[in-house]
């Protein structure tokens, strides 16, 4: 009978508790999408897609927005402007009618005028420290203005945008055409040196597509890629960053070749000189080298292994030469960029037992003039 007792009051209990819970939840907007943009005249615009709990306008959604691909009913988008990040937030915070909950963040939106500000990083740092911020969420750096990027995130397949976002991305990422670097990974590298964060690249229709800067039709940006999705949201390529800044863009293509050697996707489609579309697997996870001298040299050496059919043999030689400049390319375009995506100069810094000496190396000047050897081990197999 005591057992009997003491089940029932912690039954009891815990359904006290979960009452007082939901009812404190019905209290708090759920912030999904927080996005960051910078006016002309400086000033700060924050953005926040948040379920309204109500089933949209009279619990039923329109038809015009249905057909046009995502069904925007259960969502409230809210705004506010000011002069800085903290009186944004403030104004924010006191004009909606509840209390932003910042635990269901998944994705981070900064426009591209607010990520090349000088101050980014402390900007990422402010969003860091919200309270109960989600500090796995992706960040995203946009072209045009968050706010139009914030409102067009739907649930185009699914009915959580939250979910929806998530497996998107994982996707994305999974063939290795967006990096998926998460606010805490971004504040954890952001200007000290050793290895700089790569962040999901995102527009808007409006900007001109533009032929691909090779023969692959995939070595383009976000704003260039040719679609014909119901989404508007489009997702491709990398924004750099330079320590304290975005210093420029990858393409949907250059971000697969980093995440190659970065280990992070294991194959893509390489276009061969003929035309010809080949699919390359990783066989061996890339090899980073630093060797010092007059000048820094920067190594790279992985295996991998190309496929095709009896109907096609490619040369082993071209294939091998084009991966290697395709490589290099990228490389030197990061360099320019002032970006050590790839981590090199974590290589470094475990020479120097302090960091005084570390700093004093002036590792980023070293890093923008240093030369690149890629060496690829290639293998072809016949299917």
């Amino acid at each position: 009978m005591k057992k009997k007792g003491a089940l029932m009051a912690l039954l009891c209990a815990v359904l006290l508790l979960s009452g007082c819970m939901s009812r404190h939840v019905e209290e708090q907007l759920l912030v999904i999408v927080l996005g960051v943009d910078q006016t002309e005249t400086g000033d700060c615009v924050l953005t926040v897609k948040v379920p309204s709990n109500t089933g949209g306008e009279g619990g039923s959604s329109s038809e015009k927005e249905a057909a046009k691909g995502g069904n925007q009913q259960g969502y409230l988008t809210l705004s506010a402007t000011g002069h800085q990040f903290a009186d944004t937030l403030e104004l924010l915070l006191a004009t909606t009618p509840r209390s932003l909950n910042f635990s269901q963040v998944m994705e981070i939106v900064v426009s591209r005028k607010a990520a090349m500000d000088p101050s980014f990083g402390t900007l990422l740092l402010q969003l860091y420290n919200l309270p109960r911020m989600h500090t796995q969420a992706v960040v995203v750096v946009c072209e045009g203005d968050s706010k139009a990027f914030v409102e067009e995130q739907k649930p185009y397949v699914g009915a959580r945008l939250s979910r929806y976002i998530e497996v998107s991305i994982l996707n994305y990422a999974g063939k290795g055409f967006v990096p998926t670097t998460s606010l805490f990974q971004a504040v954890q590298e952001m200007g000290y040196g050793w290895q700089d964060p790569l962040l999901i690249l995102g527009a808007l229709p409006g900007k001109e597509e533009g032929p691909p800067k090779s023969g692959n039709v995939l070595d383009v940006d976000a704003g260039e890629l040719q679609s014909t999705s119901v989404n508007a949201v489009k997702l491709f390529g990398a924004a750099a960053t330079d320590g304290e800044k975005v210093s420029g863009t990858l393409t949907g293509y250059e971000m697969a070749l980093i995440s190659l050697i970065k280990g992070h996707a294991q194959s893509l489609s390489l276009v061969d000189e003929r035309g010809f579309s080949l699919p390359l697997y990783v066989r061996a996870p890339a090899t980073l080298t630093v060797q010092e001298g007059e000048k820094v040299q920067l190594g790279i050496q992985f295996l991998c292994e190309v496929h095709y059919t009896s109907g096609y043999a490619p040369q082993e030689e071209n294939i091998r030469r084009q991966l290697e400049g395709e490589i290099e390319s990228t490389i030197r375009k990061l360099q320019e960029m002032g970006c050590d995506a790839l981590g090199f100069g974590g290589q470094m810094i475990r020479r120097f037992p302090t960091i005084r000496e570390w700093e004093n190396f002036h590792w980023r000047e070293k890093y923008r003039q240093a030369d690149v050897q890629v060496d690829v081990q290639l293998r072809l197999k016949k299917e």
